[in-house]
């Protein structure tokens, strides 16, 4: 049995749950709390040295890092794929999660930070601003790469990717966070977005702690 632990809402635990759930991979899910810091516990830094989420067990294997953790589990079980095999293919979609996590993630901490981790009264409007542009100019990007191709999903009409499943957690996060799609700015990503709501592994995936809001 695989053990998952993650932290709801985090798009990198949600990106490794989605392919858990589109795989269909048995798996217990171990949610950590941030407000009482179990990220941080003697317990899981011996997990993930850096105190952060995700992390996996499967068996004998202990991963941590989204990215390692999504590699491991398309080579491991690697049906269905999620990866496509033609090497030019599979090389966009790599590039696609590299935008997600570390283009547009780098852009989200900022307003992250202001908008999750700042009390309300102490929070800078102006930076908060300055935050969404970011954010908003990196989804604006995706819409124009992703309408071109013309597919149903980010990189082709032959099914999702891990292109797919890396991107609606920052979608969504970023929607929390004041930057939602708009039907008229990012038609292709709004019509996407309706698309992944409707699959099984989000509605099994959906972040706990946003159910109850």
């Amino acid at each position: 049995m695989i053990r998952f632990w993650y932290g709801s809402g985090s798009p990198y635990s949600w990106r490794v749950q989605l392919l858990l759930e589109e795989k269909g991979l048995p798996y217990e899910p171990v949610l950590l709390s941030f407000q009482k810091g179990d990220h941080k516990a003697a317990e899981h830094l011996a997990r993930h040295p850096h105190g952060k989420v995700p992390a996996l067990a499967d068996g004998d294997v202990a991963l941590y890092e989204s990215t390692a953790i999504v590699e491991y589990l398309e080579e491991r079980y690697q049906e269905p794929l999620f990866l496509p095999r033609d090497p030019t293919r599979r090389g966009h979609v790599r590039i696609e999660e590299i935008e997600a996590t570390e283009y547009f993630g780098g852009k989200f901490r900022d307003l992250a930070r202001q908008v999750f981790f700042t009390p309300a009264a102490e929070r800078n409007p102006g930076a908060i601003a300055c935050a969404q542009a970011g954010v908003r100019h990196e989804i604006e990007r995706l819409e124009a790469r992703a309408s071109r191709r013309r597919g149903a999903w980010i990189m082709s009409d032959d099914g999702p990717t891990r292109a797919d499943v890396t991107w609606i957690p920052f979608i969504e996060i970023a929607a929390r966070a004041g930057v939602d799609l708009d039907s008229q700015h990012t038609p292709w990503l709004h019509a996407w977005r309706d698309r992944m709501r409707a699959r099984p592994s989000y509605r099994a995936s959906y972040p706990p702690h946003w159910r109850q809001a």
